[in-house]
């Protein structure tokens, strides 16, 4: 959503995401540990 207010990952963003979310940075980390594909598509 924060997105939708400022299109650019710049200071403005960033406060943005630090008043309305304020724990962004940790959900942002784990967000990043995850695979960015599945590479077996069998079940």
């Amino acid at each position: 959503m924060a997105h939708l207010l400022e299109p650019a990952h710049n200071p403005r963003f960033v406060a943005l995401m630090d008043r309305f979310m304020p724990r962004w940075r940790f959900h942002r980390e784990a967000l990043n540990r995850l695979p960015v594909r599945h590479e077996n598509w069998e079940y």
